[in-house]
């Protein structure tokens, strides 16, 4: 039997001691640690733990034209909110919406079978007795685990009958409503849509708190874009129901906004939707020791949103559009339009890049109705013409082809095995020396070719076989310098959405050659006028911009003092010499003004109250029945000498061949800016 040591109770009891001792300075350790030396941290961490910020939008901005007409209005309205707590069950919420009834109207409710189920189920007896029932696929994985509550929830939605879902017409108002509140997230409010409240309804309401738990009496507002011909590029907002847009929400969200916020969806107002929105009311919402709401703090009172004004006088906007709608009826009555899809205008400042006029009138070809299309001004693509060879010789000069106004033969170019390729006039007057100058005043096609043949590394010779091994280079090359004039890109307006026009992959040399003298590729009418509002700003590119500034509210909410003016933005400038950028004035004066037999634009002059310079530009095609038709396009700038308006006009499918549009158009539009604002 072993003998018991008895020394070695207190070594054992000494080093038990010593452990509960450590142990204790640990814990004062811990202690000091989280009480002393990282006090504010915890602290912020039970405070965050036992409190919520809810945020909540303002009335919207509004939209000015330049003159300081509201392009938008918005109706402000009373109406029922609900700001729901973390403990509401829905049965609370079915309780809330049956009493709300009596307080309330609501006509007609329109319900989908999911929101009559989620009514049904909301009775927690009936849910529990359906999941029961639910065949096991429907409760269990294929592991025999329990599916999540959610997957449950949505199959015993599923699997409600329709005569289980008979309600009666006030029964389905309840269900309405019930929805509504089962949408708003915890700690969050909402606004319920019910019929219009009165003063009685609103005085009621908002004294009977204890029968209604979150129900109380808020301001909204309805958007209301006003009948004008801009009407299209304002764009819309989403409505309370549909909230935040699904492909955007994550980046809302991020920006502290809730998800029945309405928020711009389109155009003008997507573009300038944080400027629109306004500043966001946020409360604090604190929390007791059990999780309940205890109080409601304000911690930012919002306010209206920001205005914006745009560069468009809507008066010279409104008498653009008439001036199209006329011209097309006069063309619709000789039968010249009947196959046209409308006629566009759009007319920029180019020392600026502002915006004066986008114009468009979208033909019915069917129905023959002219109805307003500013926005197809930016978002359809046509062919251009003969307006875009300034960009072509810009191309020659800066690939070596060209040099200065250099001397070409304008002759026809006949090409082994393909018919032959003429200007417009070269059958009847022959071959001839011709400049630069001449090319864009004549509006020769066959200058233009060989151009594009040098860029290809060949020289013009009759009945020649091209090598098209350099084409793709070739065709890169052009169409970089078009780019440079805003044609195949962006403009880098301030609209979302824009097209960049129709720029094929797929081409081969005809494409090429043609695209030298503009029919192949497609731009909008917008991309035109930045071109030619480039070639009257000396070359230097703008971004278009239809807004003027951001401004602030006056005392009645309407538009008060400028915050911020936009400022002009230059895109790049065009790859050739000053000396080389005055030919193409040159060219595009003599197309207005030139005495030739050949020369192109007289019509940009005869009735001209300024001095006007342009291009001329068709593009032929069929419209059925083997019947020949043209895009009468036209782009010019004025005064000449110091242009302060660019204009471009498409106007498709003219089967009226001899009847030179655009170029009137172009000039009756700078006629009525003079009148509009006299210019020097």
């Amino acid at each position: 039997m072993r003998k018991f040591n008895s020394h070695s109770i207190p070594i054992r009891l000494n080093l038990l001691f010593a452990i509960v001792i450590l142990l204790f300075m640990a814990i004062i350790g811990r202690l000091l640690y989280m009480q002393v030396l990282h006090k504010d941290f915890y602290e912020n961490k039970l405070a965050s733990a036992s409190q919520t910020r809810v945020t909540t939008g303002s009335v919207r901005g509004e939209i000015y034209d330049a003159t300081g007409k509201p392009l938008v209005e918005n109706t402000v309205k009373q109406v029922v909110a609900f700001t729901r707590s973390n403990k509401m069950t829905a049965t609370d919420l079915k309780d809330i919406s049956k009493k709300l009834l009596n307080y309330v109207s609501v006509t007609s409710p329109e319900l989908t079978d999911r929101q009559i189920a989620d009514y049904y189920l909301a009775d927690p007896a009936i849910y529990k007795k359906t999941v029961e029932a639910l065949p096991k696929d429907k409760r269990f994985d294929s592991d025999g685990n329990l599916l999540s509550e959610s997957e449950l929830y949505n199959n015993a939605a599923e699997s409600i009958a329709s005569d289980q879902m008979s309600y009666t017409e006030d029964e389905k108002k309840a269900i309405y409503i019930f929805n509504q509140l089962n949408a708003v997230g915890n700690f969050a409010t909402g606004n319920i849509q019910t019929d219009p409240l009165d003063d009685t309804q609103i005085a009621v309401i908002a004294s009977a708190s204890k029968e209604l738990p979150g129900i109380s009496i808020s301001t909204s507002w309805d958007r209301k874009v006003l009948d004008t011909s801009l009407s299209s590029i304002v764009g819309s907002v989403s409505s309370e129901k549909s909230g935040l847009p699904a492909e955007d929400v994550d980046e809302y969200l991020k920006k502290g906004y809730s998800l029945n916020d309405r928020v711009g969806t389109s155009y003008l107002e997507k573009q300038y939707e944080e400027i629109l929105q306004g500043k966001r009311t946020v409360k604090e919402i604190h929390l007791d020791k059990h999780g309940d709401m205890e109080s409601v703090e304000n911690i930012e009172e919002g306010s209206k949103g920001k205005n914006i004004k745009l560069t468009i006088d809507l008066a010279f906007q409104d008498s653009v559009d008439e001036l199209l709608k006329s011209y097309f009826k006069s063309e619709l009555a000789n039968g010249g339009a009947k196959y046209s899809e409308g006629v566009y205008a759009v007319a920029l400042n180019p020392k600026t890049g502002a915006v004066l006029a986008l114009s468009g009138m979208k033909h019915n070809v069917d129905t023959g109705e002219l109805t307003p299309d500013s926005l197809g001004t930016v978002t359809n693509v046509f062919v251009p013409g003969s307006v875009v060879k300034a960009a072509t010789i810009s191309s020659g000069w800066e690939n070596g082809v060209l040099s200065g106004n250099q001397t070409l033969t304008d002759q026809p170019i006949v090409f082994q095995g393909s018919a032959p390729i003429n200007s417009w006039y070269t059958v009847s007057t022959g071959s001839f020396p011709i400049t630069a100058v001449e090319a864009l005043e004549y509006s020769s096609n066959t200058y233009m070719v060989q151009t594009a043949l040098g860029m290809m590394g060949q020289t013009y010779k009759p009945n020649m076989s091209v090598v098209t091994n350099q084409l793709d280079s070739a065709m890169g090359k052009l169409r970089s310098t078009f780019g440079e004039y805003g044609l195949g890109v962006s403009t880098g307006i301030d609209l979302p959405d824009e097209s960049i026009g129709f720029v094929p992959k797929e081409f081969d040399l005809a494409n090429y050659l043609n695209n030298a003298f503009g029919q192949f590729d497609n731009y909008t009418p917008l991309q035109l006028a930045q071109y030619v509002a480039t070639i009257a700003n000396n070359g230097v590119r703008l971004a278009p911009h239809i807004v003027e500034g951001i401004y602030d509210n006056n005392d009645t909410g309407g538009l008060g003092e400028l915050i911020q003016e936009t400022e002009t933005k230059e895109i790049n400038r065009v790859n050739i010499s000053k000396s080389d950028m005055a030919l193409l004035q040159q060219g595009f004066y003599q197309v207005s003004h030139g005495t030739s037999p050949l020369t192109t634009g007289r019509s940009f002059s005869n009735g001209a109250t300024v001095s006007i310079s342009g291009k001329t530009g068709t593009a032929e095609s069929n419209v059925g029945n083997g019947q020949k038709a043209t895009n009468t396009n036209a782009v010019a700038y004025a005064p000449s000498n110091n242009p302060q308006i660019a204009v471009a006009v498409v106007f498709p499918h003219n089967t009226n061949l001899t009847n030179g549009v655009g170029p009137s158009i172009a000039r009756d539009i700078i006629n009525l800016y003079n009148k509009h604002h006299p210019m020097n």
